[in-house]
C-alpha cells in the first residue's frame, strides 16, 4: 500500500457495513463523516467536525475509493467500507453520524 498523504484534510466517509444475513444479502450501513488526518506512521484517522474520530483499520486501506456519486456518501471526496461485528448496534447517532441520507439503513 502506498502513501495516504494525498488524503490529508480531504472530506472522508467511513461506511460501516453490518452483515445481517449473508445468504439473503441483507446488510445495514451507516456513515461516519469527517476529514482525513494522516498520523505518525501513516495511520489514517477520520476526524468529525466536533472532534469525534475513527481510526481506519489498515486492512481497509486498499479499499479506499474516490466518491462515486452514491447519495449516502454526500460531499465526501473519498470513502471506505469497513465491516463491523454483527453485535454492534448501528442505530445510535454519536458525533460524526449525521442525519438524512447517512442514517443507518438496510439493504433488501
Amino acid at each position: 500500500m502506498g502513501s495516504l498523504d494525498h488524503l490529508e484534510g480531504r472530506k472522508f466517509c467511513v461506511v460501516f457495513v453490518k452483515v445481517l444475513d449473508e445468504a439473503a444479502g441483507r446488510m445495514q450501513f451507516q456513515c461516519f463523516r469527517g476529514r482525513a488526518d494522516i498520523r505518525r506512521g501513516g495511520r489514517l484517522h477520520v476526524v468529525a467536525a466536533g472532534g469525534g474520530e475513527f481510526q481506519v483499520p489498515g486492512s481497509a486501506y486498499g479499499m479506499i475509493q474516490p466518491n462515486d456519486g452514491t447519495e449516502m456518501l454526500g460531499d465526501a471526496d473519498y470513502f471506505v467500507l469497513v465491516r463491523t461485528d454483527p453485535r454492534i448496534d448501528l442505530n445510535p447517532k454519536p458525533e460524526g453520524f449525521g442525519g438524512g441520507a447517512d442514517d443507518a439503513f438496510l439493504s433488501e
